[in-house]
């Protein structure tokens, strides 16, 4: 929500705000209506993109079993600044929990 709020400074940098889980289609689709979200919510079913990224974790530990198990492969709480080059300006991972103050991703877009 909080970057919905923002979108209008987003946009006043050029900047183009997408959001990413591991989710189905239909329910990012339903989460961007309910909270009236207008920017674009992706799906990385495949789970390759986070995985390029490296920010999957396994959130459930299967008993004697230490392989991973692809559905429950979660996405960790990350923001990625990238240019327009395709280059990584800023990348931020956190606790799933902990938010990012939008002030600093709008810092580091203004620097670019």
């Amino acid at each position: 929500m909080a970057f919905q709020l923002d979108l209008p400074k987003f946009e006043a940098l050029n900047a183009q705000v997408l959001g990413v889980s591991v989710d189905f289609n239909s329910a990012n689709k339903g989460w961007a209506e309910k909270l009236g979200l207008s920017y674009p919510l992706l799906s990385d079913m495949r789970r390759q993109m986070t995985q390029a990224y490296d920010v999957l974790y396994n959130d459930v530990t299967m008993a004697g079993n230490h392989k991973k198990v692809p559905l429950f492969l979660r996405a960790k709480r990350s923001w990625f600044v990238i240019d327009t080059e395709g280059v990584i300006r800023f990348k931020k991972v956190t606790s799933p929990r902990e938010l990012l103050p939008n002030d600093e991703i709008l810092q580091v877009l203004k620097q670019l």
